[in-house]
């Protein structure tokens, strides 16, 4: 191995330790960022409730609201719990129907004619209106919270994924039909591939959406739930309980969504939209 060679291994060698300190440089940074931001918000939140003295039943200070927060920790905790199954248990279906049905819509256009129409109705159904139905037609138990999970999840990953299928490049696929792969074959190690940044867009959003849902079944009917908390407090005009509940369910919002950033930037190390932010 001449001299040249030796010189580029080893920088190789020493780019690869490299990488992995200023990716975790910057991840410290992003967050020491968003501690930042939301001790900011925090101090804003504190400072506006004391200058305008504003009762503590209409809108409670920030460091009411964490006390109280501290006080009922386990119980929030517990209550959260089965949001988030509920929540999770719908985001599971609600995306596996929506890239069945994405797979399936991108392979026939017959089937995208028949079946876009019903996901758009589905789309459109006022899901507070159902909410009420399917308590009385299911029962409070946690299987309404998951189908309304399920049915607000559904639409954005299936409309993404769509996209995402088709994004696939026509020159690739032309030469994938000319060696003769199947149409499984291009769905699988080449359509797919092209879908996965568009998923990954999909579930960000989807993630809370399912969140959302979850507390809009808790609402109109269940024993249990972070939902049910946030209404039983303000029916009882506990504003700092029902604002602690809200900081929690934005904390678990927040943390769910830097939890699928990280799986994104793993899972598409390759993709120009995460290589761009990674350190160079």
């Amino acid at each position: 191995m001449s001299g040249a060679q030796m010189a580029s291994a080893g920088t190789q060698v020493a780019a690869g330790p490299m990488k992995l300190i200023l990716g975790a440089l910057r991840a410290v940074q992003n967050l020491l960022g968003l501690v930042g931001g939301l001790i900011a918000l925090l101090i804003l939140w504190e400072v506006l409730v004391r200058v305008t003295e504003t009762p503590t039943f209409i809108f409670p200070s920030a460091s009411q609201t964490i006390e109280r927060l501290q006080e009922q920790i386990w119980s929030y905790l517990y209550e959260i719990s089965w949001t988030f199954a509920a929540a999770g248990i719908g985001l599971v279906i609600g995306s596996g129907v929506g890239i069945i049905g994405a797979v399936l819509m991108a392979q026939w256009r017959v089937v995208e004619k028949s079946l876009f129409p019903l996901a758009v109705f589905l789309k459109l159904v006022p899901f507070i209106a159902i909410a009420p139905l399917l308590v009385v037609w299911i029962g409070y138990n946690l299987w309404p919270k998951i189908i309304i999970a399920a049915l607000i999840t559904f639409f954005p990953v299936l409309v993404n994924a769509i996209a995402g299928l088709r994004a696939a490049d026509p020159l690739a696929v032309e030469f994938f039909q000319s060696v003769g792969a199947s149409k499984v074959e291009i769905m699988t190690r080449l359509r797919w591939h092209s879908s996965l940044p568009y998923l990954y867009a999909a579930l960000k959003l989807a993630v809370n959406l399912s969140l959302v849902g979850a507390i809009a079944g808790e609402y109109y009917g269940a024993e249990h739930g972070i939902g049910k908390v946030i209404e039983e407090t303000a029916l009882r005009l506990d504003m700092r309980g029902m604002f602690a509940a809200i900081l929690m369910l934005a904390a678990v919002g927040v943390t769910l969504t830097l939890i699928t950033n990280a799986i994104e930037r793993r899972a598409l190390y390759w993709h120009e939209s995460v290589r761009s932010g990674a350190p160079q």
